[in-house]
């Protein structure tokens, strides 16, 4: 089975390969819904977002709604218009979310590119396409339409289970999986604390383009992003007065927020990637 599995993914692979390259365009979406438990000691931490892959010919973008929407709102906005006005419009159109991070995936270059924004930080890093060493098994069933076959496989931490569409020809899927003969659809880890489950998949109208220029973060760790994601969300205060805003408190307001934001960052406890590289 992992033998058909290599062989697959070669034709696909080839198949890209061989395609004219057309930069980052994005010609397809797929929407999925992200239930997540946050905190690994309480069942009853479950958390749902809603996340979006695009993708292109050889290249795809992966984030959650809210920062998709951030950023589509974000271009519109005019540079000289710095208002707080202007900033909580754009924060009252925006969704929820706990993710503020882009993949990019480039089955051309075989590269994975994380990029965020922290505060004023911005950082990125890179890392080698298709982490999971897929186990294809005989097992079927239908999602959206689709017919799907299940695969099983390792990653950061933890054990999944996957279901890809063969006539959906994507070596692709939420977050950093994939590498399977067809498009991601469905996948959870055994203990159920990250789904993805697909909504809709659609052909795109209007082409989307890639508006981020990734130039413009510097290259770190895997392990240095994660720090400083930390160390901002346990403490945002210290880095917001570190970065210039000024903050007028009352009498014991600054001490109580920032215990409040210690107290949530405790609950955040459960990264989908449990080691990361």
């Amino acid at each position: 089975m992992k033998l058909k599995l290599f062989l697959l993914v070669i034709i696909f692979s080839l198949k890209i390969s061989a395609q004219e390259k057309h930069g980052e365009e994005y010609n397809y979406k797929a929407t999925y819904q992200l239930d997540y438990q946050e905190d690994s000691t309480d069942q009853n931490s479950m958390k749902s977002e809603t996340v979006v892959l695009y993708l292109g010919e050889g290249v795809s973008r992966y984030s959650s709604l809210g920062k998709a929407v951030e950023d589509s709102l974000t271009a519109t906005l005019d540079p000289s218009n710095k208002s707080m006005a202007e900033f909580y419009r754009i924060r009252s159109l925006t969704p929820d979310t706990d993710f503020h991070y882009k993949i990019f995936k480039n089955y051309n270059d075989n590269e994975i590119i994380l990029a965020e924004k922290v505060f004023k930080d911005k950082l990125k890093y890179k890392q080698t396409l298709n982490p999971v060493d897929w186990e294809i098994q005989s097992e079927t069933k239908e999602i959206l339409g689709y017919k799907v076959q299940k695969a099983s496989g390792s990653f950061a931490g933890r054990n999944y289970e996957a279901w890809f569409a063969p006539e959906l020809p994507f070596l692709d899927g939420p977050y950093k999986f994939g590498g399977l003969p067809g498009l991601i659809l469905e996948i959870s880890d055994t203990k159920n604390h990250y789904r993805f489950s697909i909504m809709e998949f659609q052909e795109l109208k209007k082409i989307v383009s890639k508006t981020l220029n990734l130039d413009d973060y510097k290259e770190v760790s895997q392990g240095d992003l994660d720090q400083v994601r930390g160390d901002y969300k346990r403490d945002p205060l210290t880095a917001m007065t570190n970065g210039g805003v000024t903050i007028h408190w009352k009498d014991g307001q600054e001490e109580e927020a920032k215990r409040k934001f210690q107290k949530r960052h405790k609950k955040q406890n459960n990264p989908i990637e449990l080691q990361p590289k």
